[in-house]
């Protein structure tokens, strides 16, 4: 793999001293933009070449294989029939800063059939932003023929190379990272069905898909490019797709998928991609996307504790079905006790599931776990021992037998779940809690909403969990669901103001979820959604974690917060105290301590990620920019005891100086050393690190 590395990068600086040979031939107009270097077929309009100086070539293709516009054309006589710049002829237009490509016609894929009548058209913008880092490619599509273009592939960037070597050019999604070229197209010894061979799909999918937001970074550590749709909050966020062809195993192509539904006699326009060239991580290349959401995104206030805090508890109160008293694990009257023993771990909220009748409304309380009275005793008891809590309620998905007051068909859909159920979720059998869902634009139904939560707002239940938050986005305006919501909270906060709404976020929604979730309540594992976190402040991003110690500390060091739901053996999730679980209440205590001694970093800094590194290390290490300061956090995440090298361009995040200070800090958050670097291309060591310990970097430089 060394010997890859070294082959790269003497290809890389070999086409960086000639010009970028291919794209200098008569038939390869080249523009620069902000440092971009854009290499056109002249003969039909497809981008050839992306280079960067300070990175090298990040796409190269021939002709034949180039691209740039693509689009589904289903006819009669050929149903997987593209249209695509590839096949057209393209007239260019250059300016000083900015290229305009026209095909008229765009050409179809066969042409050996009658096509439908009249034509479809195409422009295509490419042009340098004002903020003198990026450019911006712009689509609009005439569909000037008889039938329909259900599909447009915009942008649709062939032949990316693997510029920084097969395993560290990377694809940086917001809520994970894939590694495109490591991955076998096909499975050596194996006969899979072809279909969906080399292709690598990512669906709009809100926190739940790897694409949760509009925009992704290509590149490694080194540099690499940035690309992100400026249409925040529209309801027609693209797909993403991959593709790497067994002819061409270390060719990409990267396309943003557009399920456009153009008519005959309609247009349909992309929306800008900004496209930002950079060195460094992914942090580095989603400065211009955050400038630009916040811009758009109105900055909200979240309640102080869960703004502050490390995490929340989840109890598993009594399961839906359960019918006896004797089998629930926590009563109302146990509400106190479960508040207390989460404070003692540095948790000021708690989620009780399992504490009313779901799908019904108004929300009824369960009699097997004691009165209303005792209920909102105990409410009120948790609050002053420092725990809010915020019972989950699950409103969206009525019951069948309510299905008709809202205008909706029964629906098949059961999500009965018990232990002693085989198997224990949703069983072909049951039909205990079978629902359908509603549009959240149902008057009806928002109406029932409305009411149903006033009653417990005004009887003393000031904040609530909602079970699969679905917004139904509009072309313009704010979802209906939002609006509902914001009414409800503003009598909530009248009567306590640090009283909070969380939900469970489903579908592509965090561009509107924000406006009024305070945080998610998801069924996740932990993932790395730093560039989410990087981006948006609100609503804070929950992580699951039941008893492991590692998952608490990765998920402190990004600052997600910590959905903790200790487990009894062989028993439902949120069954047990944390103090139940030694090693689970360890680690609690520690990162609570070390997230309020560094909270300033976490509430008012910006996560980098692993971006804070210049090179990769064996190990879970996370930046934070506060102003000119930096802190970088090292977790050792192996079974062994290590010394673990850091290595970070700190030109790149901080000011440039003379000197740079550097405070070293052990796992318990005490200074061990000071010192001090006379370089930006800082490099340090930890002290031992004994599995799952926690080291800190604080650096600064000197004014």
């Amino acid at each position: 793999m060394a010997r890859d590395k070294r082959h790269s990068a003497f290809l890389i600086s070999i086409l960086t001293v000639f010009g970028f040979v291919s794209a200098t031939s008569a038939a390869t107009p080249t523009i620069t933009l902000n440092g971009l270097t854009i290499g056109v077929d002249e003969e039909t309009g497809s981008i050839l070449y992306l280079a960067y100086p300070e990175v090298g070539v990040i796409l190269q293709a021939t002709p034949q294989a180039a691209g740039l516009l693509d689009m589904a054309y289903p006819v009669d006589a050929f149903v997987p029939l593209r249209l695509a710049s590839r096949f057209s002829k393209a007239r260019i237009g250059r300016a000083r800063d900015a290229i305009t490509i026209t095909w008229d016609p765009l050409a179809p894929s066969r042409g050996n059939f009658p096509m439908p009548s009249g034509k479809i058209t195409a422009q295509i913008g490419i042009r340098a932003a004002v903020d003198g880092k990026s450019v911006i490619l712009t689509c609009r599509v005439e569909n000037q023929s008889s039938a329909p273009v259900p599909q447009v592939i915009f942008p649709d960037l062939r032949g990316l190379q693997p510029f920084d070597g097969l395993e560290q050019t990377r694809l940086r999604l917001p809520r994970g990272e894939v590694s495109p070229f490591t991955e076998p197209i096909r499975a050596p010894d194996s006969a899979p069905f072809y279909v969906g061979r080399g292709w690598k799909d990512y669906p709009p999918e809100g926190y739940y898909g790897l694409n949760a937001l509009r925009w992704l970074d290509y590149g490694s550590l080194r540099g690499g490019l940035s690309v992100f749709q400026k249409k925040w909050g529209t309801p027609d966020m693209p797909g993403v797709w991959t593709h790497r062809a067994e002819s061409s195993p270390n060719n990409l192509r990267l396309m943003w998928e557009h399920k456009a539904s153009i008519q005959p006699g309609k247009s349909w326009e992309s929306g800008e991609f900004w496209l930002t060239p950079h060195l460094g991580g992914w942090a580095k290349g989603i400065e211009v996307f955050r400038n630009y959401v916040r811009e758009v995104n109105s900055p909200r206030q979240v309640p102080k504790h869960v703004r502050d805090g490390l995490g929340f508890q989840t109890i598993w109160m009594i399961q839906t079905a359960e019918m006896d008293p004797a089998k629930a694990a926590f009563r109302y009257a146990d509400l106190p006790r479960v508040a207390q023993d989460a404070v003692a771990h540095g948790l000021d909220e708690v989620v009780p599931w399992g504490w009313c009748t779901y799908s019904t409304m108004p929300i009824p309380l369960r009699s097997e776990l004691g009165g209303q009275q005792e209920f909102l005793d105990s409410l009120h008891k948790a609050r002053q021992l420092g725990a809010n809590i915020a019972p989950f309620i699950s409103v969206q998905i009525v019951r069948n037998r309510y299905a008709s007051r809202y205008g909706v068909p029964p629906s098949t859909s059961d999500w009965t779940y018990h232990p002693e159920l085989i198997p224990n979720f949703r069983p072909f059998y049951t039909k205990f809690w079978d629902g359908a869902s509603v549009e959240s634009d149902n008057e009806v139904w928002k109406k029932d909403v409305e009411t149903a939560l006033t009653q417990w707002i005004n009887l003393g239940l000031h904040s609530f969990c909602w079970d699969v938050f679905s917004t139904k986005v509009k072309e313009k305006g704010k979802p209906d669901l939002i609006i509902l919501l914001e009414k409800v909270r503003t009598l909530a906060q009248a009567k306590d103001p640090e009283s909070t709404f969380s939900a469970e976020s489903v579908a592509a929604s965090l561009e509107h979820d924000n406006q009024v979730v305070d945080y998610t309540w998801n069924w996740v594992d932990y993932v790395d959604a730093s560039p989410i976190l990087n981006v948006l402040r609100t609503p804070r991003l929950n992580c699951d974690v039941e008893d492991s110690p590692l998952v608490v500390k990765q998920a402190f060091c990004d600052g997600l917060y910590l959905n903790v739901m200790p487990i009894k053996p062989d028993q439902p999730n949120g069954t047990a105290l944390i103090s139940e679980v030694p090693s689970l209440s360890s680690a609690l205590k520690e990162t609570a301590a070390l997230r309020k001694q560094f909270l300033p970093f976490f509430v008012d800094g910006i996560l980098l990620g692993d971006s804070a590194l210049s090179a990769p290390t064996p190990a879970f290490v996370r930046g934070r920019q506060l102003g000119d300061r930096l802190l970088i956090a090292v977790l050792n995440d192996q079974n062994q005891a290590r010394h673990i090298s850091v290595r970070s361009s700190l030109d790149l995040w901080l000011p440039q100086a003379e000197t740079y200070q550097i405070k070293y800090y052990d796992s318990q958050g005490k200074v061990v050393k000071t010192k001090s670097s006379q370089v930006s291309r800082w490099q340090d060591v930890t002290e031992l690190l004994q599995p799952l310990e926690l080291a800190f970097f604080e650096i600064w430089p000197t004014r």
